[in-house]
């Protein structure tokens, strides 16, 4: 938490540790048999985070609308009439599959509001009672339902403006069609959210969401128009130190943006200047949703952000993509907890957890695996070549996968484990490599830092000993020793423990 500063316009924070944890489905849940949105659920998604390593949950309060009854925006239920069956105008051009999740998540929220309940103002109150700090977040961009002109997730500020977006016409990915902060009615327009937010509710911490979506101005104004939004954030910070005033504690100011620092920065998300100028509290770096990075470089924030103050937490996501429009792995304990012991072992205060809804019932686990080093050192984990999912000025940093190779060559991947695993421990690598060549078999030869591995019973898959192991980055060499050209398709390093 923020602390008096030494020098003026300074402040310098306390470390945030353990689990930062993202909830932002608590007012989609489903109805009890009697047709009704019990406020108790609220209380249970909070309880089921209690006595965990989660020591700080963070409440997003919007998307283009509210979950609370606000008066700067519309809520999300604003225009449904629970009466009426799902032809109704409040569902625009949605298809009937999907108009079925849309009122249940508007009714619930009609019932609460109706009913007097607030759900992020309940859920805030709830994390106090429960000994867990409670935080809001604040989505800057959503681009739900970008492809609809008229979906009940779109805002009147965001159908009524089409003159405000990125781009009116162009349409290469949802990105296009978030709100350019360029623009000063679009700043205005957020400013008043956060402005509500800061004098509605007694928070610990707010987070600005920049990652949710991330075109936030035209290709090549970047840089020039994030000055214009540096300068909005000593406004954020300004309303920040007048709620704290009010509530007469301390409230973090937290940016969560793309891993990268020259992806932020190019996206006109200067995190480094606001640290710099004192206008944020603690980082968040993480992907998008795509996948999750194994590879967050951390340490390079620490290293900018020396003499701010400023913390830096990495995000976990719930997806694993090997590769850009390759399929989905799914993400195991292993690939979650190796991850988590990338990041932390390269300067992370803490884990943020994001899209992994309902974590307390469906990741019991998490709550008591990621929050430490010492925690994972002796638990099996595995570590994905994957991808920066979020592009710079829409041209995506080159991809390591899938990667081709002739006959005779070979190509380096390096994954970055953490400490080097501890005794009892041996190693794995396996590989999804397809031949060009359908009549002929893969022959691939593999090491590891330059010490050769065993080829296992199962195909794409090789061991090798612990020694192999080092602290840090661990090179996988991948050569072609067979008569065709090959793609790799996936490279994974495990830790296992488990016997042979």
């Amino acid at each position: 938490m923020p602390i008096a500063a030494e020098k003026p316009g300074k402040r310098v924070t306390k470390p945030i540790s353990g689990i930062l944890y993202n909830e932002d489905d608590s007012h989609r849940f489903v109805l009890d048999p009697a047709g009704k949105m019990k406020p108790e659920r609220l209380d249970q998604l909070v309880d089921e985070l209690a006595d965990s390593h989660v020591t700080v949950m963070l409440i997003c309060c919007c998307a283009k609308k509210t979950n609370f009854d606000s008066k700067s925006w519309e809520p999300h239920c604003d225009g449904f009439d629970p009466t009426k069956d799902n032809s109704q105008p409040y569902f625009g051009d949605t298809t009937p599959q999907a108009r079925k999740g849309l009122r249940q998540w508007a009714h619930n929220l009609r019932v609460m509001l109706d009913a007097g309940v607030d759900p992020t103002g309940r859920m805030l109150e709830r994390c106090r009672q429960r000994g867990i700090s409670p935080w809001v977040s604040i989505r800057m961009n959503d681009a739900h339902d970008a492809p609809l002109a008229r979906s009940p997730l779109h805002s009147r500020f965001y159908m009524e403006h089409p003159e405000y977006l990125r781009y009116r016409k162009r349409f290469n990915s949802w990105h296009d069609r978030c709100l350019n902060f360029g623009l000063k009615p679009v700043r205005d327009h957020a400013m008043a959210l956060v402005k509500e937010v800061c004098e509605r509710y007694d928070m610990d911490g707010l987070e600005l969401d920049w990652n949710r979506f991330c075109g936030h101005f035209r290709e090549g104004e970047e840089i020039e128009k994030g000055k214009a939004l540096t300068e909005w954030m000593v406004e954020v910070r300004k309303l920040v130190q007048t709620a704290e005033k009010r509530l007469k504690h301390p409230i973090t100011l937290a940016a969560r943006v793309p891993a990268r620092p020259e992806v932020s920065i190019g996206n006109g998300l200067d995190a480094v200047t606001w640290a710099k100028r004192g206008l944020i509290d603690h980082l968040i770096v993480a992907p998008f949703f795509t996948t999750t990075d194994f590879d967050i470089p951390v340490e390079r924030w620490i290293d900018l952000l020396k003499g701010t103050g400023v913390g830096v937490t990495a995000g976990l996501e719930i997806r694993v993509q090997p590769h850009p429009g390759g399929p989905t792995i799914p993400n195991t304990p292993e690939r979650r907890r190796g991850a988590a012991m990338a990041a932390l072992a390269r300067g992370s205060q803490g884990i943020y957890l994001f899209n992994y809804f309902d974590v307390g019932s469906q990741y019991p686990y998490l709550l008591n695996e990621v929050h430490s080093i010492d925690a994972l050192k002796g638990k099996d984990r595995s570590y994905v070549v994957t991808f920066v999912d979020i592009p710079l000025s829409d041209k995506p940093i080159p991809p390591a996968l899938p990667k081709k190779l002739a006959p005779g060559t070979a190509a380096e991947f390096k994954l970055f484990v953490g400490p080097k695993p501890i005794a009892g421990a041996r190693g794995e690598v396996e590989l999804d490599v397809t031949s060009d060549n359908p009549d002929e078999v893969c022959v691939a030869r593999v090491s590891v830092n330059g010490k050769p591995t065993k080829p296992a019973k199962k195909a794409g898959l090789f061991t090798f000993d612990r020694g192999a192991f080092e602290n840090g980055y661990n090179t996988i060499r991948v050569a072609n020793a067979g008569k065709a050209a090959i793609t790799i398709k996936r490279v994974e390093l495990s830790v296992r423990f488990a016997s042979k």
